[in-house]
């Protein structure tokens, strides 16, 4: 799939699974990739399961993107820092550099990142 550039810079994109509502997710994009955090409201979704994703213009508008995917876990030696930084834009990390570090390891081993895969 090839993520349109319109939708790098928006912060949410609602997720439904099979059975259930959508649920809105923070995700990032490298490349053609779309990643999200697995857990919280996604944690009932399992590895393999398909579902509708939609990325909206500001305060649920109009949709600006819509696709069918696959969630994929990543492992987590292999999510990308950058990814997971833009994940945690929002989070404060810490004061200096190695307190960053020290809490992207953290956050990188405590989270599940999911790939949604087109």
């Amino acid at each position: 799939m090839t993520v349109p550039k319109e939708i790098s810079s928006h912060h949410t994109v609602w997720v439904r699974p099979r059975h259930g509502p959508a649920v809105p997710a923070r995700y990032a994009t490298s490349g053609e990739h779309v990643y999200c955090f697995g857990d919280d409201v996604l944690a009932e979704v399992i590895d393999g399961e398909r579902v509708a994703a939609t990325v909206h213009r500001i305060a649920n508008g109009p949709p600006l993107f819509g696709f069918s995917a696959t969630v994929r876990t990543v492992a987590p030696d292999k999510v990308d820092p950058e990814v997971l930084n833009e994940l945690l834009t929002h989070v404060a990390l810490g004061r200096t550099l190695s307190e960053v570090q020290h809490s992207l390891d953290d956050q990188r081993q405590r989270r599940r990142v999911v790939e949604l895969v087109a």
